[in-house]
């Protein structure tokens, strides 16, 4: 095993405990697999190999199934232990926790579902491991009230037409879960296939982090997609808001963690110290170790946060119809806030550990830029100023979050 492995597992113990009583042995599950992860990631970042493999693996050892119920194959994992889960693969590799982030969105909107054929085969397919990936978003010119992905019927059969952009995961997935517009102006989500022969997956992404989650561009050209699969008008989950950010929140959380153990290690190896400094090495010099305890705290900040956060989700999923309305505001306030403060504390925290170890730090082959990169881009994706906005607006006037929110051309 290697230093970097026993520091990351030393750390733990900063952490905090986990959020069930079962947790410890849920994580035991995969934790030799996040380790492996952990292990290759640096690699993987310097070389751009993308993470088909630690995708596959999640795959056959029942990772991608966590929420599916155990009579579907699934593990029935609560969303507190998905999250902290996700938090620890965060932490071996945030590109891998990202990638998969529409596929368990999907899992929750199943999870929401009633009673149907449709919820009992998808939750089959997913409790066997087949996973999906987004094809929602799409680029710069599309319009906010529609989207320019058309959905349509030709020749008694369903097909889908367009561009989709921000694709996270698509690449590596089985199915694409995707929102379309039909000709009638409804908004439609059905389900593609990715080895449909229309539907070709270009790996175009160039934001400056995150840059193996493949959230580029999907063309659909006469994708087919099934009629049963098929729901109309707004049929998102009722906390999917909230799911999607916090899992976002998860990720950053993991990226903190995994900031302290890069530094917590690259200080214990250097030998080279400053005539001006205060000890003779690094590891034993306090101005040095108080900047390793800070990204350390804020790793455990942000861990706690996400965890506290994921308790009121955990609310909602629980609540009964009644209460749902009211859980579900408690939920995003919650969420929102947690996003004002996380993200910024997390982004210093990933600018901060440069501090400890002078120039050394910005070589390329450290790979320690990663952590500030992939959380700029993902505090990137919704703007957490708007967020935070809506808390304010909450609390002076009592005005509840908005709904289900779109991005495009006002016209």
């Amino acid at each position: 095993m290697s230093n970097i492995s026993l520091r990351s597992q030393k750390l733990e113990s900063l952490w905090g405990a986990g959020p069930t009583a079962r947790y410890p042995q849920l994580r035991a599950t995969y934790a030799a697999l996040f380790q492996k992860i952990r292990d290759n990631a640096l690699d993987a970042e310097l070389n751009r190999v993308l993470p088909f493999v630690p995708l596959q693996a999640l795959k056959d050892a029942g990772f991608t199934a966590l929420r599916v119920p155990v009579e579907f194959g699934g593990s029935g994992a609560t969303l507190t232990e998905l999250l902290a889960l996700i938090t620890e693969l965060g932490s071996a590799d945030s590109n891998v926790a990202q990638a998969l982030r529409a596929h368990f969105g999907f899992v929750e909107h199943l999870l929401s579902e009633p009673e149907s054929a449709y919820r009992t085969k998808w939750l089959i397919r997913l409790g066997a491991g087949e996973t999906a990936g987004a094809a929602a978003a799409e680029g710069g010119g599309s319009k906010r009230d529609q989207f320019s992905t058309i959905l349509e019927e030709k020749d008694g059969r369903w097909v889908i037409n367009g561009s989709k952009f921000f694709t996270t995961g698509s690449l590596y997935a089985d199915w694409l879960t995707v929102t379309a517009t039909t000709h009638d102006g409804q908004t439609a989500k059905c389900l593609a296939a990715r080895r449909d022969p229309g539907l070709d997956i270009v790996d175009d992404w160039d934001g400056v982090g995150q840059r193996l989650t493949a959230s580029g561009t999907a063309h659909f050209r006469n994708v087919l997609a099934d009629s049963d699969d098929i729901r109309f008008g707004n049929v998102a989950f009722p906390y999917s808001q909230a799911f999607f950010q916090l899992y976002h929140l998860a990720t950053v959380a993991g990226i903190a963690r995994a900031a302290a153990t890069d530094i917590s290690e690259a200080v214990k190896r250097r030998k080279r110290g400053f005539s001006h400094g205060n000890a003779d090495l690094p590891a034993q010099d306090p101005q040095i170790l108080e900047i390793v305890g800070r990204v350390c705290s804020s790793a455990y900040v942000a861990g706690a946060v996400v965890s506290s956060a994921s308790c009121a989700l955990q609310a909602v999923y629980d609540s009964t119809e009644d209460e749902r309305e009211n859980a579900v505001v408690r939920a995003e306030l919650e969420v929102w806030q947690a996003q004002d403060q996380v993200l910024p504390l997390v982004l210093n925290a990933a600018s901060l550990l440069f501090d400890a170890l002078s120039g050394a730090a910005t070589l390329r082959s450290a790979g320690l830029d990663r952590h500030w990169r992939n959380v700029r881009t993902i505090a990137g994706h919704n703007p957490r100023v708007y967020r935070t906005r809506v808390v304010g607006d909450y609390a002076v006037n009592g005005t509840p979050p908005p709904e289900q929110w779109r991005v495009g051309l006002s016209s």
